[in-house]
């Protein structure tokens, strides 16, 4: 009997139930009511969150950002309970499922495992995407979002193999190849192929093209958990793959390919983003540079400092995007658009939403007074730099830069003058509330992190691994 370890699933577990719950209870009423299956989803995710803390303790790693993030998302979620198109139980239990995917492949130990968990991740999150009823252009975006996934996937499937024909086994730690270069060149090429599909998860170039379309048509409250919560799964997935499961020597493999898309990866993003008139749009694209900001950690060769680094750095950069993409879900709902020119002065007209998400684009931008985003970045670059990648960092200096045109934009936009009518008055104002509360608690949370940046420093460590 394989045993299992309910320290790293028990959390998955829960929150597991707590989708089956809020999809039951949907079920059970007569009139759909997004209240019923928030209360069981939102419960889940609580207590999943106290598991973990009760098993790993503080510091926290990435399972206790997934957590953290996936509550945040479950309480905003309620600016959708007034939206008919949106059917509450099954958004709640594909949320729930998406999440305890990511917890899955965070905790994974053998390549099945990280399959059938990136599975559980990607396909609520496709039809996340696709769920509100009647909306083609939703739909459009979540059959992209479907082809891509199947075609990563299928290249994943085959890199697994051609692994475990080398290994033997497919169990971290017990990877490698048994032969001379033939073998060792084959491995390399299924090596390669695994790791396409956390490539394209994470939204890296090239295979990034799936991600303005799906973040576009998908609600911002859905956006919100695929570029925060989804991405910091496969990251942590990734990491822990390449230093805790493949031989040291494959190194030289991955550490050039993890370099090269690093680099083209945030560049085109940056490029992309420049030439956009519209929130979500804007951040979609901010959201693919910021993936090989993401994975430029791992260019360290050295295990713990960067997967320390990583998880600190996407901490606070899956913050920043959730209370960015909530913010704009506040605005697309009470506005109906989320364009620069309805976005032009929010700061002034409606404060309790512009500021915040003025704030979280400054994070973004490691731009003060958002110093905590100053911070993380100097974190990510200290490791590039001493693991001998200066060429790389030049590029991450250019691409800093770059990337302060458009946010310094958006939040130009956000404090130009405006006519101060204020939000229009709606259907379900209490939803939108709720929503904007937890804008101001994930703003307020980042303003204190740049006042004492030791707080994510210190309690936003990864959980220790030895690595092979």
């Amino acid at each position: 009997m394989i045993p299992i370890s309910w320290d790293v699933f028990g959390p998955a577990i829960v929150m597991c139930g707590g989708a089956l719950l809020a999809l039951v209870a949907d079920l059970l009423t007569t009139k759909r009511s997004f209240l019923l299956s928030w209360v069981p989803m939102l419960a889940g995710a609580v207590a999943a969150l106290v598991l973990d803390l009760r098993s790993a303790g503080v510091p926290v790693g990435f399972d206790g950002i997934i957590l953290v993030g996936t509550i945040l998302i479950v309480l905003a979620s309620t600016v959708l309970h007034a939206e008919n198109a949106m059917p509450p139980g099954e958004f709640q239990f594909l949320l729930g499922s998406a999440a305890a995917g990511g917890l899955v492949i965070v905790g994974a130990e053998d390549l099945v495992t990280l399959l059938v968990g990136l599975e559980l991740l990607t396909l609520p999150s496709i039809a996340l995407v696709g769920l509100r009823q009647g909306d083609r252009r939703a739909i459009g975006s979540a059959w992209t979002f479907f082809l891509a996934s199947v075609v990563s996937t299928a290249i994943t499937l085959m890199g697994i193999a051609t692994i475990y024909g080398l290994s033997g086994s497919l169990h971290y730690g017990e990877l490698g190849w048994h032969g001379g270069s033939g073998a060792r060149a084959a491995f390399s090429v299924g090596l390669v192929l695994t790791l396409i599909g956390f490539l394209f998860k994470i939204g890296a170039v090239p295979f990034h093209a799936w991600v303005p379309d799906a973040y576009r048509g998908a609600s911002p409250v859905v956006t919100a958990f695929l570029s925060s919560v989804s991405k910091v799964a496969v990251l942590g997935a990734l990491l822990v793959l390449v230093y805790l499961g493949l031989p040291p020597e494959s190194s030289g493999v991955w550490l050039p390919l993890v370099a090269a898309v690093a680099v083209v990866t945030m560049t085109a993003g940056n490029v992309g983003a420049l030439r956009q008139n519209d929130g979500v749009r804007l951040l979609a694209w901010s959201s693919i540079a910021q993936a090989g900001f993401l994975l430029a950690p791992a260019l360290v060769g050295e295990p713990l400092p960067a997967i320390n680094a990583a998880a600190q750095y996407v901490a606070v950069y899956a913050l920043a995007n959730i209370v960015g993409f909530i913010a704009l879900a506040v605005v697309s709902k009470v506005r109906g658009s989320t364009s620069f020119d309805e976005l032009a002065g929010l700061a002034r007209t409606d404060p309790w939403v512009g500021v915040p998400l003025a704030f979280a684009v400054l994070v973004l931008a490691g731009f003060p007074p958002a110093v905590i985003g100053l911070v993380t970045k100097y974190v990510v670059f200290v490791p590039v730099v001493s693991g001998g990648w200066t060429w790389v960092a030049v590029v991450m200096a250019i691409n800093v830069m770059i990337g302060l045109a458009y946010y310094l934009r958006f939040v130009a936009t956000l404090f130009a003058p405006a006519e101060a009518t204020g939000f229009r008055s709606v259907g379900g104002s209490a939803g939108v509330r709720v929503a904007t509360l937890v804008v101001m608690v994930g703003a307020l949370a980042l303003l204190t992190a740049s006042v004492w940046p030791s707080a994510v420093l210190d309690n936003v460590v990864a959980v220790t691994i030895e690595p092979r």
